[in-house]
């Protein structure tokens, strides 16, 4: 029996990150994030190996660290090929390993806030962190009692910071899941590409958009549109002439009729010169028929 929820209770997927990125692009840098926080893990390891004081649990956040590290580059191979079922498998490991960190942060929290001395005095998680406040002077005159207000006064200080922090941290990583869960939901419905489309800007006008003004708009059509001019005969043909001549002269009246003339010929189409030739060729075969007949009368 398949498990699922209600239509209206279905989270709606996100179509981008933060409204500024591409789902592709905010998983990628969100599981760059997650392996970077998983590195940690490795030098946790080296620093057991190495004789670093450790508990179990410190042991177990380290040694699943390092197991992690293996799924999120199977994560990120995953996310780069857009494989849907795979990438879909990633995001319950993706929110799974969001409850473990929980349960983790939860438990050092505690032993942290209530468990842990704020007293101000040192101390050693290792022999050599010992060896090193052995030999280091003291630079303080205070007293054990008065150094201890003085760690606690810090610690009421910083501590709303650091839950502020880790609570800002957890809904980060909520919202990072939900991120996974929903790139992985449109590569299965296959509407993914769909929202590679670009953005029509709400407001083409702003300068920040690359956008020219309309007034600059309005310069570079006219400086590309024609000028409208009203033909003038008379005028173009003289332009026409001085320009060949290069030079300044005086038209007579006979040479400024005689281009009056030459322009106000009638320039016909291929179709009329095609309908004029014929016609003159049917008007000249009917007078040499009718010359032939006057010459047989003639010759009776």
């Amino acid at each position: 029996m398949k498990l699922t929820l209600k239509p209206q209770w279905r989270l709606w997927p996100l179509s981008s990150f933060l409204g500024v990125l591409d789902l592709k692009t905010g998983v990628t840098i969100a599981l760059l994030f997650a392996v970077f926080n998983k590195v940690a893990g490795v030098y946790g390891l080296i620093a057991l190996a190495t004789g670093a004081n450790g508990s179990f649990s410190q042991f177990s956040l380290y040694l699943y660290s390092l197991l992690a590290l293996v799924a999120l580059f199977y994560g990120l191979k995953a996310v780069g090929e857009e494989n849907p079922k795979n990438t879909l498998y990633f995001a319950h490991f993706f929110f799974a390993d969001h409850i473990f960190s929980t349960a983790w942060t939860v438990f050092f929290a505690v032993v942290w806030w209530f468990q842990t001395p704020h007293d101000g005095q040192r101390q050693a998680n290792s022999p050599a962190q010992a060896q090193i406040i052995q030999a280091s002077p003291g630079n303080h005159h205070l007293s054990d009692e008065e150094l201890a207000i003085a760690a606690g006064q810090i610690w009421n200080h910083e501590k709303g910071t650091a839950l502020a922090v880790i609570i800002i941290s957890w809904l980060a990583k909520i919202y990072l899941a939900i991120l996974v869960y929903s790139y992985a939901t449109h590569l299965r419905k296959g509407s993914y590409r769909s929202l590679l489309r670009p953005r029509i800007p709400g407001n083409i006008n702003d300068p920040a958009l690359g956008y020219p003004e309309e007034d600059e708009d309005n310069e570079a059509e006219d400086f590309y549109r024609l000028p409208l001019r009203t033909p003038n005969t008379a005028n173009t043909v003289s332009s026409f002439t001085d320009f060949i001549n290069h030079g300044p002269r005086q038209q007579s009246a006979s040479k400024l009729s005689k281009n009056n003339e030459e322009v106000d010929e009638v320039l016909f189409d291929d179709d009329e010169l095609s309908y004029r030739s014929s016609s003159r060729a049917h008007s000249k075969m009917g007078t040499d028929e009718s010359s032939t007949d006057d010459e047989r009368r003639a010759l009776r």
